[in-house]
């Protein structure tokens, strides 16, 4: 994780002043309210990951050397259900809010522009977000989002670091573990006080802190005599409020409880440290994620999947009575295609201690777990339920209403996670020069998110006027061709479903004419002899 590399001031002032020591007792005091914050769902996060992340490493503390290896708890999941779950909701999510192949964030000129000037802006603000999201199709974004949510975005919190360590080069994500995440929430009730932990040997200090251009005399002499042994660096970041201008936010990097260095970053998307919650609550840093929500359910799954394979083992393999009379031993079970010899008369002995009764019930209970489950991590699509198949009408209703569900823990989700992504990717874009700010009599261009929660209320617009139009047209035919402006009504339906860019409209003069051409087809002119440009030749005499 390398250090941010564009400073936005002047040099920190020397280290160990008493400004140094005040800041860096305030950054200690964050620090450890950060973890109170995570202490709370330690036992949630190792279960989460014990179902849905067998491998991952479960110590949240990050107290000293963390141990490599996979995790040693006893026992194992039944299932691999969790595991399918978490992967496709992390695939649904990023369908629903950032989709590759779109631009799923956009800025608006703001509503004091004049209308004269405003088409410019416009077309200004689509060139830039086209530069930004090219500047993320560059960098290594999309494949580390799947990295970092899978499965943290399912328990509720995951992070990410962008920056450019290396100015000449593409712009670089990296996840960040929960392991190594420390968050607190601020006075308006989101994330503010953020810490990236990473444990490392002193030799490499040095290399992972490139910028810090002086460091503590204690710091160098454990580099000198202990290059070996493990220590922890901090990266710290809390907004400043009382800088009621520019977005202002301060950054600590401290070696143990050290400071060695610090700096102010200002501009929306100066921070490169971004944790993003799901389904977030006003009293916790961490949101209550469907993983969370379904620990109850999947306790029950992984309890009826394991007494399923005892079942069939028990089947398999039934417990057996045995005479104690018989020349054989049979106490360490019986092996296919082997005889054995058995005292004349005590072979009717041999036989099961009891049949097991049927695994209806298991059978049953089990989906009714993985259909609430599904439910729960927003994977409940339509589905054909009868031997009838849905129509058109009902099964875009249901979508309506999925994509709606979606939306609800959605509309926070994006004002922490893509829309921060985006304005961080414009810093970025900005300090490389890539795009510059827009700025017209003081004005400032406002951010215009989209949403699933937008996205399923566009939709249901959409219906709402497909059956209104259905509805005149065959009450009111006259009437409804002379009121409606076809031109303009397809133009707003495509806009309404973001399709403007794929759709092609003639301008007025082609327009003409293809009307022309339509009349004669529809007059019967296209018919041999009947003349016209799309008429066959008449025949001669």
């Amino acid at each position: 994780m390398a250090d941010n590399v564009f400073r936005m001031t002047g040099a920190p002032p020397p280290p160990n002043s008493n400004r140094d020591r005040a800041l860096e007792e305030e950054a200690k005091d964050r620090f450890t309210e950060c973890r109170k914050q995570k202490q709370e769902f330690y036992a949630d996060i190792r279960e989460g990951y014990f179902f849905a992340a067998p491998h991952r490493m479960r110590q949240m503390t990050d107290s000293g050397h963390t141990p490599q290896g996979k995790p040693k708890e006893s026992g194992e999941a039944a299932t691999s259900f969790p595991c399918e779950l978490t992967a496709d909701f992390v695939g649904v999510v990023l369908d629903a809010f950032m989709p590759q192949a779109n631009q799923w964030c956009e800025r608006r000129p703001g509503v004091m522009i004049e209308e004269e000037i405003k088409a410019d802006v416009q077309a200004e603000i689509k060139r830039q977000d086209a530069a930004i999201f090219e500047l993320m199709r560059s960098s290594n974004l999309y494949a580390e989002l799947p990295k970092a949510m899978n499965p943290d975005l399912a328990i509720g919190l995951f992070a990410l670091w962008i920056d450019s360590p290396i100015p000449s080069e593409a712009l670089k994500a990296q996840a960040v573990p929960l392991r190594e995440l420390e968050v607190n929430l601020g006075p308006f009730g989101q994330i503010d006080d953020r810490f990236a932990v990473r444990n490392t040997k002193h030799r490499y200090i040095k290399a992972l802190l490139p910028d810090v251009e002086t460091f503590p005399n204690e710091i160098l002499e454990k580099i000198s005599k202990e290059p070996h042994k493990w220590c922890q660096i901090k990266w710290g970041f809390w907004r400043i409020w009382e800088e009621r201008g520019t977005e202002t936010w301060q950054k600590v990097v401290m070696v143990d409880d050290i400071l060695v260095d610090h700096d102010r970053l200002r501009g929306a998307g100066c921070v490169p440290l971004l944790p993003v919650r799901f389904n977030p609550s006003p009293d916790w840093a961490i949101g209550d994620g469907p993983l969370q929500q379904g620990l109850p359910d999947l306790r029950s799954l992984d309890n009826i999947e394991a007494g399923k394979l005892d079942y069939i083992d028990t089947i398999i393999r039934p417990a057996t009575a045995i005479p104690d009379d018989s020349v054989a031993s049979f106490e360490q079970g019986i092996e296919n295609g082997r005889a054995y010899p058995v005292r004349p008369g005590s072979e009717g002995a041999i036989k099961r201690i009891y049949e097991p009764g049927p695994a209806d019930a298991a059978i049953w209970g089990s989906e009714m777990l993985e259909t609430r489950l599904k439910r729960l991590f927003f994977m409940d699509w339509p589905t054909q339920s009868g031997d009838t198949p849905p129509t058109a009408t009902q099964w875009l209703d249901e979508m309506v209403m999925a994509q709606r569900r979606l939306g609800q823990p959605g509309a926070s989700f994006f004002d922490e996670g893509p829309k921060e992504i985006f304005l961080r990717y414009k810093w970025l874009a900005e300090k490389k020069g890539v795009i510059d700010d827009i700025t017209i009599d003081g004005d400032t261009i406002s951010l215009q998110p989209y949403n699933p929660a937008q996205a399923a209320a566009e939709q249901q617009e959409v219906q709402m006027v497909t059956r209104a139009l259905q509805l005149f047209a065959a009450l009111f035919p006259e009437e409804y061709k002379a009121f409606v402006d076809g031109e303009k009504t397809m133009k707003n339906i495509a806009a309404k479903m973001r399709v403007e860019g794929l759709l092609v409209f003639r301008e007025a003069q082609d327009m003409q004419k293809a009307v022309g051409l339509i009349g004669q087809l529809m007059g019967g002119q296209a018919a041999p002899g009947a003349g016209g440009p799309l008429a066959a030749p008449a025949p001669t005499g």
